[in-house]
């Protein structure tokens, strides 16, 4: 924290500035060659001696001498945020979103500042994006999803942006939903508005921003957390947006380069020449007759999605939406009857067991046994039903009974 925020620093100092992600990711690796496993281990080690061991220049050791020498003014900071009810966590921490780390890797941020239940990231999310100024159709459409995906136990995340990020978070908790919201401007401005204190106590909100708190807006700070909406969400879906500028269309390119989650895009008669770019690049259509359909569900998207997304297919909601869950086969007699799955249950639970000896999550089990996260969440909510595990808190996870 002392290396890569400003908390601490004094607003009169304008030569020395923490280190950005990718410094940070440098320094790491000197820390490494170094054997300085933790970053606490500094304090210990002194100047000369650090400046040899990880081979840096009079600047660079002059730099990493002046952020940790703050220490002190950083507590008092921390403490004055933390009576806000702003916390902060780092890549370090067991408490970081393990999704941000698992889809962005070296690219997820140092740290994090927040203010709600930072437990809202381990769940099954959608991220909702479109730009500030929406026609009606967007309008009703963006309500329709937010309140569809609260409805449906899915998260809703989004960048707290006046438009379609604030419609759709607002609706979402209107249903008595759960929604991330991650800020490009001030997170100690925002947690004085009433509703969300009062979202924050329900634990229904939570608030994400890897900016100081009292940072105020900037485009670069907007550009910055688009790619953590995607991240941390298992699908997302984009309302509206303009074609070659804006930062809608910068996250959303930037998650069709990468391929981090499955993208869905607003089709319809009339719609921004944005949204029809996007389709054309290789987003995924959503109809507002297939979102307005009474069989449309968030869930069974987001797992069909994933599904063909591997495989690098397009494909149409509507076909989803008709697409039978149970496989059939023709037996002798030519009629059609529904053929038993096979039950990979009993196979896996050795496995699982031995792996939640200790509490783990969701992200932490795919990563060790090379699952899918659909195909884990129906495995522990299996567990969970039949009383082989449990949730935890503190560390949050599931372990076994």
């Amino acid at each position: 924290m002392l290396l890569c925020t400003t908390v601490g620093l004094s607003k009169d100092n304008t030569e020395i500035r923490p280190l950005t992600i990718k410094q940070w990711n440098q320094f790491l690796r000197r820390m490494f060659n170094a054997e300085i496993k933790n970053p606490a281990a500094l304090f210990e080690v002194g100047k000369e001696d650090l400046k040899k061991r990880l081979g840096l220049s009079d600047e660079e050791s002059q730099r990493i001498q002046f952020l940790l020498s703050r220490a002190g003014q950083a507590v008092v900071e921390l403490e004055n945020l933390n009576n806000m009810g702003i916390f902060v966590t780092t890549r370090a921490e067991k408490s970081y979103p393990q999704r941000l780390k698992s889809v962005l890797k070296k690219d997820s941020p140092p740290v994090l500042f927040y203010s709600g239940d930072i437990e809202l990231t381990q769940m099954e999310g959608i991220g909702i994006v479109g730009s500030r100024n929406i026609d009606p159709k967007g309008l009703e459409f963006t309500k329709e999803l937010g309140s569809k995906s609260a409805k449906q136990g899915l998260t809703v995340i989004s960048g707290g942006a006046k438009g379609v990020d604030e419609v759709a978070q607002n609706e979402a908790l209107r249903q008595g939903g759960k929604v991330i919201s991650i800020l490009a401007d001030s997170l100690a401005q925002k947690i004085k508005h009433k509703e969300a204190r009062e979202a924050i106590m329900e634990q229904r909100l939570l608030l994400l921003t890897s900016f100081h708190p009292r940072a105020p807006f900037t485009v670069y700070n907007a550009m910055q957390r688009n790619k953590y909406i995607y991240a941390l969400s298992h699908i997302a879906v984009v309302v509206s947006s303009d074609y070659s500028k804006g930062g809608t269309w910068a996250g959303a390119t930037e998650n069709l380069r990468n391929k981090w989650v499955p993208l869905f895009v607003r089709k319809d008669d009339i719609v921004p020449e944005g949204n029809e770019k996007l389709l054309k690049m290789g987003a995924n259509p959503l109809s507002a007759k297939d979102l307005f359909s009474e069989s449309f569900n968030a869930n069974r998207l987001s797992s069909l999605a994933d599904q063909y997304y591997e495989q690098g297919s397009l494909f149409s909601v509507s076909n989803l939406l008709e697409k039978e869950t149970d496989y059939q086969v023709s037996n002798d007699s030519g009629e059609s009857d529904h053929e038993e799955r096979i039950d990979l249950f009993p196979v896996i639970w050795p496995y699982l067991e031995s792996a939640l000896q200790k509490a783990r999550t969701k992200e932490e089990l795919c990563t060790m046994l090379h699952i899918h996260g659909n195909q884990m969440k129906i495995w522990l909510e299996r567990a969970l039903a039949e009383q082989k595990i449990k949730k935890t808190r503190k560390p949050a996870g599931y372990i076994v009974q």
